[in-house]
């Protein structure tokens, strides 16, 4: 069974949409995103200046519109998935793919959802700091140490040696001097300006709430395992609960993961820009056969 990955923010880059094949169809895709946002979408993807791209309300749709473009591609191909999940930004991909709610209202959906996000830069100044090659225990030494400079949390539980912290600047200036000072695995800043998936964004979870109500979900045509408890959810109603908790709550990647696995699934694709969801993939079962469809071949 095939399981499709749909990476998160951070996984853009200027001239991410190059390998798509079938390009007059991912332009007319681009061209129906751009009339919503009311900005050349392909322009800013494909050569605009990555200091525009990466600010969360425009990478969140940038990312969103890539990987359906990628996705209606495959589809064509007659290359299809049993399941699906996307990391963070992802999941509102997944779901789109299937039919959960249609592909103008995923656009302004993740435009709005970047929107509040980039807002909350100005209000809750933080960052986030991903610890590889680090255990579990290793992560709760590093998170007890400083969170007596300030608010820190787990945002993102993506493999037994690697998790992401979130929280304010102070704390995670003394995250990065403890992680440093264990002596062993990587301490990498995160491209992103403020503390995502910690009890931080809180007030903008509930904004989001608000957009969310008057957008129609459905039943997914196929399961999407989701972030906050890393199982599958198929009533339209809890769909939309999850993707509220999912602002403040941890990336549950490591149960995602077993989910699929449990499901049978030992077939994945990442659909989107770079390799970081295959990388974990990989570690999750060495017997997983993993794919990025950048690595691939689809002319």
């Amino acid at each position: 069974m095939r399981a499709f990955l749909f990476p998160g923010q951070g996984s853009q880059y200027v001239g991410m949409a190059d390998a798509i094949p079938d390009r007059s169809e991912a332009l007319s895709l681009f061209a129906r995103a751009s009339e919503i946002l009311r900005m050349d979408l392909w322009k800013l993807v494909q050569s605009g200046e990555e200091e525009v791209l990466v600010r969360t309300e425009n990478a969140q749709p940038a990312l969103f519109v890539t990987e359906m473009a990628w996705f209606y591609a495959l589809a064509r191909r007659g290359v299809m998935c049993d399941m699906a999940a996307g990391h963070s930004l992802g999941e509102f991909t997944a779901l789109c793919a299937a039919n959960v709610f249609s592909f103008e209202d995923g656009v302004s959906l993740v435009r709005r959802r970047g929107e509040i996000m980039a807002n909350a830069v100005s209000k809750t100044p933080g960052s986030m700091v991903a610890l590889v090659g680090m255990n579990i225990d290793d992560v709760n030494t590093v998170l007890g140490a400083a969170q007596s400079a300030g608010i820190v949390e787990i945002a993102n539980f993506n493999a037994p040696d690697q998790a992401v912290l979130s929280g304010e600047e102070s704390a995670m200036q003394r995250v990065i001097v403890e992680a440093s000072a264990l002596g062993h695995g990587r301490v990498i800043k995160l491209r992103v300006g403020a503390p995502f998936h910690s009890s931080l964004m809180a007030q903008g979870s509930v904004e989001f709430e608000t957009a969310l109500r008057a957008v129609p979900f459905s039943d997914p045509r196929f399961p999407v395992v989701n972030n906050v408890a890393g199982v599958i959810e198929t009533a339209p109603g809890r769909i939309k609960e999850n993707l509220v908790l999912q602002f403040r709550s941890p990336v549950q990647w490591i149960q995602t993961m077993k989910t699929f696995e449990d499901m049978g699934s030992n077939q994945y694709l990442e659909v989107g820009p770079r390799t970081v969801l295959s990388a974990l993939a990989r570690k999750a079962n060495s017997r997983n056969t993993v794919q990025a469809v950048e690595a691939g071949s689809w002319g």
